[in-house]
């Protein structure tokens, strides 16, 4: 493995020693820390993806830091016994498996091709069916680490994977917020903008995305469930938010369907420990889901009439009545709180007419009414959480007596800004709080909830995802995302059929598959509506000059599905630079487009253009000298990054380019391989709409296609032996099971519209937490044993310091 890691340390395109000085700090670091990879290598994977940058996706950075890991982690560990176990059904299902993607990766590769520019840097490449092999490589590999960096009771599950799978959550989600704010906009939830984060994989779409976040965010539950320490509730909480926000503006209906599945597998074998000890029945549950339907509904009705600033409001509202509700302590001197609460009414209204004034639209009563009312009911929640035991009381008073004026000021946010029309969904919904609060009148053994830790967790959990599902959720897009449902689902289940009718029909290939990472090449020679994906190829002619050739795509559905080769660039808004390049055509209808976009991966913005006009020779090579004058958006921490890319446009035939330039006015050279003499080094390719041509967007009809009937098998009988394995012991109360079997059954919820295992670094993920759910603890070792171990353990403690 240490060969492995040379050679490709070696080839990969970075600085050298930089790279060598990264590697080697890693790897010491695994040597005095052996477990730390379970805290690094979860963070990492979502966000250390460098592929737009240096062109290269068959081995990325990514392998690089497995290869140290492995290579690290063997040495370590190489004559210890291994600290937990696997159940042997699991492990004969892997090995079933493991036959299964070795016969499919060979059949992949077949006929072996030459070792060219091309075979390391296309999905139509026979070698594009290692580069789908190694993730599941990558997380067999990682399973024998995974046993022995556990732990004997699997206590660094809890103290360093979890951790590492939310400092993961949370780059991803920051990525998708930055996304959004540099480009549609932070709260432009109208856009049909659909974010891609770090993962490069999605430049010809899929849902990596999508995927990631429903492996990753039921991690959340895990951190906060059964939380003692107030310093891990204030970061899970922010989690929880970011995790919300980022799944549910990617606009993806798979997510939404994951989050809720995973949601539920949680609720229900978490909830079983409750049914069968009695503390939770079903009349409780069944009014519980009905206040929080009743809830939801309301709330979007104050969305509704009364946009962002009514429903803050109205959530505002809601928290201090279910603290009022669920407040263990009586309340004090009844008549003073009646008189201050009067007092606090008339205050709210007297700020309000004195500050509204004649204009409604520009008025600030309304804000400085409930800024006061919400100020004494905060700072009374407040002493009742956290205040001494006499003071709690006192608290209690104070929030009592803010109520009413908060019920009206909220009213007041909202009429402000929708009008009118408010008032009624306005005022329902302060029935329905003032319905809570009086919640406390009920004996405390009758009460539906108490003020405690788990119920103020649930409550900041409800706020959270009504504060961020009920905007999006009520956005032009979104209605117009669920509004074609049905006819998208047609178009799959065409797609799927089609998928499977492009599969030889001899029995070898029925049972066994068509090969990994084989349906791009397949889509190009074989699909039934005889369409032509871009393409691009590096040829060579006269021995030694090397170019890029681009297929022009001809689709049914029309313009816009362009294949675009890109470069990052770093260039200033209304500056000159000077472009040049040789370009040749078979076809004189065939023109190309070359200029500057801003663009993250997919979605381009402020584009220019060169308008090259192009001899009518064709086969000939011509050279183009052109002024390009980029047009860019905002700078600064905001400001979105640049890209050179170059398309075919018209035409059907094929358009070759060359010797790349672009130059600023000192004459400093911007462009990386301009000449192509280094193949795919630092261009990266995008497809922008149809993302048929390369992917199967079905997990089960994807493993029928690249693995064979066999395959499925084996597949699905993992999953049901792991599943079932997980499901069990999640009944029996063991949280961290119930986590990766929700993690996992959203994953396969997404997978329902996506293909999934074509993104390697996914697959990794989903067999890390598959083995995490299955591992066992070892035996109970003898006394000796068992001091040395927790020495070992004790080791660790400075990481996570």
């Amino acid at each position: 493995m240490f060969a492995a890691l040379l050679a490709a340390a070696w080839i990969y395109p970075a600085s050298k020693p930089v790279l060598g000085a990264a590697l080697v700090l890693y790897m010491a670091l695994l040597w005095r820390y052996p477990a730390a990879w379970l805290l690094l290598v979860p963070a990492l994977l979502p966000v250390f993806d460098l592929a737009p940058w240096t062109g290269w996706f068959f081995l990325e950075e990514l392998d690089l830091l497995l290869l140290a890991t492995g290579a690290a982690g063997y040495w370590r560990y190489a004559a210890a016994p291994p600290g937990a176990r696997l159940p042997a059904g699991l492990k004969i299902c892997l090995a079933l498996l493991t036959i299964s993607f070795a016969i499919a990766a060979w059949r992949g590769m077949q006929p072996l091709a030459p070792l060219d520019a091309n075979a390391f840097s296309n999905y139509v490449s026979p070698y594009n069916s290692l580069r789908v092999l190694k993730g599941f490589v990558w997380g067999l590999l990682l399973l024998p680490l995974l046993r022995h960096s556990a732990g004997p009771q699997l206590e660094n599950l809890r103290r360093l994977f979890v951790p590492g799978m939310l400092l993961g959550l949370a780059g991803a989600c920051l990525a998708v917020g930055w996304e959004r704010a540099v480009f549609p906009g932070l709260f432009n939830f109208a856009s049909d903008y659909r974010p891609t984060a770090p993962f490069s994989a999605m430049h010809t779409g899929g849902a990596a995305l999508d995927a990631y976040l429903a492996m990753a965010f039921p991690f959340v539950a895990l951190w906060l469930i059964g939380v003692h320490d107030a310093r891990r509730l204030v970061p899970g909480l922010l989690l929880l938010l970011l995790g919300c926000y980022a799944g549910l503006t990617t606009f993806s209906r798979d997510i939404y369907l994951a989050y809720a599945c995973s949601g539920a597998v949680i609720a229900l074998l978490a909830g079983a420990r409750h049914v069968r000890d009695g503390s939770l029945t079903l009349a409780r549950l069944l009014g519980g889901l009905l206040l929080l339907a009743l809830l939801v509904l309301a709330l979007a009705q104050v969305f509704d009439s009364g946009g962002y600033r009514g429903l803050a409001a109205a959530l505002g509202l809601l928290g201090v009545a279910f603290a009022l509700g669920g407040a263990a302590p009586r309340l004090p001197r009844r008549g003073l709180a009646v008189v201050l609460a009067a007092a606090l009414l008339l205050a709210c209204i007297g700020l309000y007419l004195l500050l509204q004034g004649g204009d409604a639209a520009t008025g600030k009563g309304a804000y400085a009414a409930y800024l006061l009312a919400s100020g004494v009911a905060g700072a009374g929640i407040l002493l009742l959480l956290f205040g001494p035991q006499p003071k709690q009381a006192l608290g209690l008073g104070l929030a009592a007596a803010a109520f009413p004026a908060l019920a009206l000021s909220a009213a007041l946010v909202s009429v402000h800004w929708g009008g009118g029309k408010a008032w009624q969904d306005a005022a329902l919904l302060a029935l329905i709080a003032g319905a809570l609060a009086a919640a406390r009148l009920l004996p405390p053994e009758r009460r539906p909830w108490h003020l405690e830790r788990s119920t103020l967790i649930l409550g900041f959990f409800g706020a959270i995802v009504c504060a961020t599902l009920i905007p999006v959720a009520g956005s032009y897009y979104a209605g117009s995302r669920f509004a074609t449902v049905g006819g998208d689902l047609d178009v799959r289940l065409r797609h799927w059929g089609e998928a499977l009718e492009m599969m030889d029909s001899d029995s070898g290939t029925q049972l066994l598959g068509m090969g990994l990472g084989r349906y791009p090449e397949v889509y190009l020679w074989k699909n039934l509506h005889g369409e032509m994906p871009g393409t691009f190829r590096y040829e060579e002619e006269n021995g030694n000059n090397r170019f890029l050739r681009l297929g022009t795509p001809q689709y049914s559905i029309g313009y816009g599905e362009v294949l675009r080769m890109l470069q990052r660039v770093d260039v200033e808004s209304g500056r000159d630079y000077r472009l040049s390049f040789d370009v040749r055509r078979k076809d004189g209808k065939v023109g190309i487009a070359i200029g500057i976009c801003e663009r993250w991966l997919l979605y381009r913005q402020n584009c220019s253009y060169v308008q090259s006009r192009l001899k009518p020779e064709e086969r000939e090579w011509q050279h183009v000298d052109a002024t390009l004058r980029p047009q860019l958006g905002r700078g600064g921490l905001l400001a979105a990054p640049t890209q050179l890319e170059i398309f075919s446009d018209g035409g059907s035939a094929w358009l070759d380019v060359d010797n790349i330039s672009l130059r600023d006015a000192g004459g400093r050279e911007l462009i990386r391989n301009g000449s192509f003499s280094a193949a795919n080094d630092y261009w990266f390719f995008s497809s922008d709409r149809n993302h048929f041509p390369w992917h199967v967007k079905n997990f089960a009809v994807n493993t029928v296609f690249e693995m064979g009937w066999l395959g499925a098998l084996a597949t699905a009988a993992l999953l049901l032996v792991a599943g079932g394995q997980m499901a069990a012991r999640g009944l029996m109360g063991e949280l961290p099971a119930t986590i990766c079997l929700a993690a996992l059954a959203g994953c396969m919820m997404v997978g329902l519209f996506d293909s999934i295992f074509d993104v390697p670094r996914l697959t990794t993920l989903f067999f890390l937490l598959l083995g995490a759910g299955s591992l066992r603890p070892a035996a109970a070792p003898h006394a000796g044993k068992r001091r040395r171990r927790r020495s070992a353990s004790q080791e660790e403690e400075p990481l996570m310091a």
